[in-house]
């Protein structure tokens, strides 16, 4: 580790158990909509999230209009999840606000990643210098990092929604690098949990 300078943390299920943090997330939508919680239910529509942000990444999904901001372009992606689940018998308007309440509900029940607290802060003890890429909701990631206890031991964050692209597209590396203001890419590291989206981004 000592010929790196820079540790890039991916954060759901890196740093939290994503999964558990999505099943609370929809389970409160399903009671708001007075619907049944069961794990069947649960499943089907984590399903539908893992694929839906798998065909995202590998520019699968066709958006259908220019966006008039980077917000709605990741609003507009996010209901579509909803309208799926829904077999599009609900309105984008309706997905739209179901996934207000679903994401709203993503800042509860974070569960760390055992281990997580220790390695950021023994990795911080060190000075290297820690940061987050996310292809996660922005409006969650204070929360989670709070609940790891971990905040105060990161340098930056930036996320899918503010650069407009998912990791691993080369568009969000670069604007990563030049964010976290890293002048030489073989100082810097990147952990997370997946193969694609994660460590092979590092070759880009």
């Amino acid at each position: 580790m000592e010929k790196y300078q820079y540790i890039i943390f991916d954060l759901d299920n890196t740093l939290v158990d994503d999964k558990e943090n999505i099943k609370y997330a929809f389970y409160a939508l399903l009671k708001y909509l007075r619907k049944e919680v069961n794990e069947k239910e649960f499943e089907r529509f984590y399903s539908i999230d893992c694929k839906y942000w798998k065909d995202r990444a590998e520019g699968k999904i066709k958006e259908p209009y220019i966006f008039k901001d980077k917000d709605e372009k990741a609003q507009w992606n996010r209901a579509q999840r909803f309208l799926i689940y829904f077999e599009h018998k609900i309105s984008l308007e309706e997905a739209i606000k179901f996934n207000d309440i679903y994401m709203e509900n993503l800042k509860n029940n974070i569960i760390p990643i055992q281990g997580a607290n220790e390695t950021i802060k023994y990795l911080y003890q060190r000075k290297y210098k820690i940061f987050i890429a996310t292809n996660g909701p922005k409006i969650a990631i204070k929360p989670k990092l709070d609940k790891i206890g971990i905040r105060n031991y990161i340098t930056e964050i930036i996320t899918s929604e503010e650069v407009g692209y998912m990791k691993p597209k080369k568009e969000f590396f670069r604007e990563m690098i030049e964010k976290f203001n890293i002048n030489n890419k073989e100082k810097m590291i990147l952990i997370g949990d997946e193969l694609e989206k994660d460590i092979k981004m590092r070759s880009r």
